[in-house]
C-alpha cells in the first residue's frame, strides 16, 4: 500500500472511529442522564469484561491472522480466514457464556438493586456478538476494505441509536436494556457488510492442526500478554469499586469517557497500520517504517491536543447541561485523563509494530513488568488520593511501558537485521 492509500485508509478510519466513539458517549451519557449510578458504574465494568474477551480473541486469532496474511498466497490466506472464523464463533460463545454466568453471579451478591439474570444473559449475547463483528472487521482491515467497514458501523451506530432512543422514551434505560440494545444492532451490523471471500475450488488443503499450529505460533505469548495489558489498563475500574462501591467506579467513568475519542483515535489507526506495518517490516524497509512513525506520532498527537483544548473549554457546559448533579467536581480527573491519552499514543505506536513483528513473547514479559510497577505505584497514589491517584498511576504506568516497549523495539529490529528478508 503507497502512501496515499494508508493515509486516506487511515482518514477512513478514524471517521469510522469517530461514529463509534460518538455511539460510546451517547451510551454513556443515556445511562448517566436516565439511569442509576448504579447501572452506569455496572455497565462501565462490564463493557471492560467485554474488551478483554474481545482481546483474547484478537490476540489469539486476529493479530497472528494479521501478521501471516502477508506471507500467503490467495487461496490459502481465505482458507485461513474461513477455518478462523469458525474458531472466532466457538470461543465467543463460550467466553460468553462462562462471563455472563459470572457477571450474573457478582451482580447478585455485590449490586442487589439490580436484577441478577437479565444482565447475565443481556452480557453473554452482547460478547458473542461483539466478537463475531470484531473478526469481521479485522478481515475487512486486512484486504482494505473501507466500504463494508463503513457500511456495516453505519448500521450499527443508527440501530443503537434507535433502540437507544427507544429505552429513554419508555423510561426503561439501564445495563442490561443497553447490552441487549447493542447486542441487537451488532447482529444487523455484522450482516451488512462484505462477507470473507470463498475459498477457491483449486485451493490446495491442509490440516487443521497445521492452521492451528501457525496462528497458535504467533498468539500464545499474545493471549497471557493481552491479559496483562488489559490488567494494567483496567484494574483501577475494579479497584474502585472494590474499594469504594459501584458508584466510584461509575465516576471514575465518567471522567474517561470524555476522552474516549482519544483512545478510538489510536485504535483507528492501529487497525490500518498493522497490515502496511508487516508488509514493510517483511521487506525490512526500516526507512519508511521510520518515516511512518513519525508521521503518525505527529498527526495523532496533534489531534489529540486539540480535542482535549476542546474539551477543556467545554467541560463547564457538559458539567452543566449534559453530566448533571451526579458527576460535579470531575475536572481534575478529565485533565489526568488527558494526559494519560497524550502519554498512551507512542506506546501504542511502539506496540503496533512489536505485534507486526511477531513479539509476543516479549510483549507478554514486559507487560508483566510493567503491570507490577502499576500495582506497586497504585498502592501507594490510591489511598492518598483516590480516584485521582488511580489515573496517576496509569500515568507512570504508560511512560514506563513506552521507555521499555523503545527499548524492544531496538532489540528486535537487530534480530530481524540478522535474518534475510523475505520478499
Amino acid at each position: 500500500m503507497s502512501a496515499k492509500p494508508f493515509w486516506t485508509h487511515s482518514l477512513l478510519s478514524i471517521v469510522d472511529q469517530v461514529l463509534l466513539s460518538g455511539l460510546n458517549f451517547a451510551v454513556g451519557m443515556c445511562l448517566i442522564r436516565f439511569g442509576t449510578k448504579s447501572d452506569y458504574g455496572l455497565y462501565s465494568q462490564l463493557f471492560a469484561a467485554a474488551l478483554f474477551a474481545v482481546g483474547v480473541l484478537e490476540a489469539m486469532i486476529g493479530s497472528p491472522l494479521t501478521t501471516l496474511a502477508p506471507q500467503m498466497r490467495e487461496s490459502q490466506q481465505a482458507l485461513v480466514i474461513q477455518r478462523l472464523q469458525r474458531f472466532q464463533a466457538l470461543g465467543g460463545s463460550v467466553l460468553g457464556v462462562v462471563m455472563g454466568a459470572a457477571a450474573a453471579w457478582v451482580v447478585a451478591t455485590r449490586v442487589p438493586e439490580v436484577s441478577a439474570g437479565p444482565v447475565g444473559l443481556a452480557f453473554a449475547v452482547f460478547i458473542v456478538m461483539t466478537t463475531l463483528r470484531e473478526y469481521r472487521r479485522t478481515v475487512w482491515f486486512l484486504h482494505a476494505d473501507m466500504a463494508s467497514l463503513l457500511r456495516s458501523d453505519g448500521v450499527y451506530v443508527v440501530s443503537a441509536l434507535l433502540g437507544g432512543g427507544l429505552l429513554i422514551v419508555t423510561e426503561h434505560a439501564n445495563a442490561a436494556s443497553v447490552l441487549a440494545t447493542l447486542s441487537l444492532a451488532q447482529a444487523l451490523a455484522w450482516l451488512a457488510g462484505r462477507s470473507p471471500a470463498p475459498v477457491p475450488p483449486d485451493a490446495e488443503p491442509e490440516p487443521w492442526r497445521h492452521t492451528l499450529a501457525q496462528i497458535w505460533d504467533k498468539g500464545r505469548w499474545a493471549v497471557p500478554g493481552t491479559a496483562v495489558g488489559w490488567l494494567g489498563n483496567y484494574s483501577f475500574l475494579y479497584l474502585a469499586s472494590a474499594l469504594s462501591g459501584v458508584e466510584a467506579a461509575a465516576e471514575v467513568s465518567a471522567s474517561r469517557l470524555l476522552l474516549v475519542p482519544v483512545g478510538l483515535m489510536v485504535v483507528a489507526w492501529s487497525r490500518v497500520a498493522r497490515p502496511l506495518a508487516g508488509r514493510l517490516i517483511h521487506a525490512r524497509d526500516w526507512r519508511t517504517l521510520n518515516r511512518l512513525t513519525w508521521r503518525s506520532l505527529g498527526g495523532i498527537e496533534l489531534l489529540s491536543l486539540a480535542y482535549i483544548g476542546l474539551l477543556v473549554l467545554g467541560l463547564p457546559w457538559l458539567q452543566t447541561h449534559v453530566l448533571g448533579a451526579k458527576y460535579q467536581g470531575i475536572n481534575t480527573l478529565v485533565w489526568a485523563w488527558g494526559a494519560y491519552f497524550v502519554v498512551s499514543v507512542a506506546r501504542t505506536i511502539a506496540t503496533t509494530w512489536l505485534v507486526s513483528m511477531g513479539a509476543f513473547r516479549q510483549l507478554f514479559i514486559e507487560g508483566c513488568v510493567v503491570v507490577v510497577v502499576m500495582m506497586a505505584v497504585a498502592g501507594v497514589l490510591i489511598p492518598r488520593w483516590g480516584a485521582l491517584g488511580a489515573v496517576l498511576a496509569l500515568i507512570v504506568m504508560e511512560t514506563v511501558d513506552t521507555l521499555l516497549l523503545l527499548v524492544l523495539l531496538h532489540l528486535q529490529r537487530r534480530r530481524l537485521n540478522r535474518e534475510p528478508a523475505l520478499g
